[in-house]
């Protein structure tokens, strides 16, 4: 699992998002925390998770495949994470098209 380079967030970057993107590096368990990630499958554009559910054990046979793109301490905040990407790359790319 990994992160990438540009987290977007709705929480506030302060010891609390250090703190969650440490447990997040170090594999450990987390307080509830949802991440966007890339698709794990061949379909959809982006998908949210709750963090310690990508620590089972089918999860960790795609750890290479994961990279986290998107913080948030609530699936709502989830949500307006993913819709800010959205808008971002739609306003810099003018597709919907993934790496």
């Amino acid at each position: 699992m990994k992160l990438a380079d540009n987290i977007y967030t709705d929480i506030e970057k302060d010891s609390k998002f250090k703190k969650a993107l440490s447990a997040i590096a170090k594999g450990e368990y987390s307080a509830p925390l949802f991440v966007v990630t890339y698709p794990l499958f061949s379909s959809g554009i982006m998908e949210i998770y709750e963090y310690n559910e990508l620590r089972q054990n089918f999860y960790r046979t795609l750890d290479d495949k994961i990279e986290i793109i998107g913080v948030s301490g609530s699936k709502d905040g989830a949500r307006q994470v993913l819709m800010d990407i959205l808008e971002d790359h739609l306003n810099e790319e003018g597709v919907l098209e993934w790496p």
